[in-house]
């Protein structure tokens, strides 16, 4: 495994993409390789990081036995799109209790980028929202913060702020607000500058949420942060690169 260095120029690349070899998407829709590219090329974006999902344990881990057909058909499509930059990469759900087999697993493969995201991180009942807002983000904060000790290497932060998805809280009530979860956050923050790996901004949560949102960047920026890439996490053609242009203006305004 070689992941682009840090300073790589990701502008205009959408940084999170599935595609058919991610069952999810599979599910939804998603597109094959070759599809992909095309629908990159016809959008006239400069290029986009294939991210399929690799979660131990859960319904929707990539198949190990397919990570030869993975590499060869995404080699095969790179190949036959040299005017698109493409990365090949992975989303890697960090567990605690599965870090070591993702590592192992991972660890050979010719990976170029690793999105190290949290989507399981609830008490073994599974019903943490229903404990309050402050319970429930609270312990997938402190996931985050465990997954920044991941035992392999990894290119950005996945979608800081997950829960706000899924969440069954009133709109004003939300958000994961970086005032109310301060420490945790400053200990991500500290993490993340130190070991020199970035954030995304996720757009997939559609136009109104971004996430992380924009006191964590404050902060982040304020601790040495570099300006997070863009992400559209898109499981369907149509929704890549989605809501980049109103991404950028919210970044701009903070990193620049």
């Amino acid at each position: 495994m070689k992941l682009i260095d840090y300073n790589v120029d990701l502008d205009g690349i959408d940084c999170h993409v599935h595609s058919a070899f991610s069952p999810d998407a599979l599910r939804a829709g998603a597109s094959t390789p070759r599809e992909i590219a095309a629908a990159y090329k016809r959008r006239g974006i400069r290029g986009f990081i294939v991210t399929d999902h690799l979660d131990v344990g859960h319904w929707h881990s990539v198949d190990p036995s397919k990570f030869t057909e993975y590499f060869d058909e995404w080699n095969a499509v790179r190949d036959e799109n040299p005017d698109l930059t493409i990365y090949i990469g992975m989303e890697v759900g960090f567990e605690k209790e599965t870090a070591e087999k993702s590592a192992e697993l991972i660890s050979e493969l010719p990976l170029e980028y690793v999105i190290n995201s949290v989507h399981y991180w609830q008490s073994h009942d599974g019903d943490d929202m229903s404990r309050g807002r402050e319970y429930a983000y609270g312990k997938y904060l402190e996931a985050v913060s465990a997954s920044l000790d991941a035992p392999y290497p990894f290119s950005t932060i996945g979608h800081l702020g997950f829960p706000e998805r899924y969440a069954p809280y009133p709109a004003d009530e939300i958000a994961m607000e970086y005032k109310t979860f301060k420490p945790i956050m400053d200990d991500i923050i500290k993490k993340a500058v130190r070991k020199r790996v970035r954030f995304e901004e996720n757009t997939n949560g559609g136009g109104a949420m971004r996430l992380p949102r924009a006191d964590f960047l404050r902060a982040y920026k304020k601790a040495g942060g570099a300006r997070p890439v863009l992400g559209s996490d898109a499981h369907i053609t149509e929704n890549i690169a989605q809501y980049f242009d109103a991404a950028n203006k919210f970044l701009d305004k903070i990193f620049k």
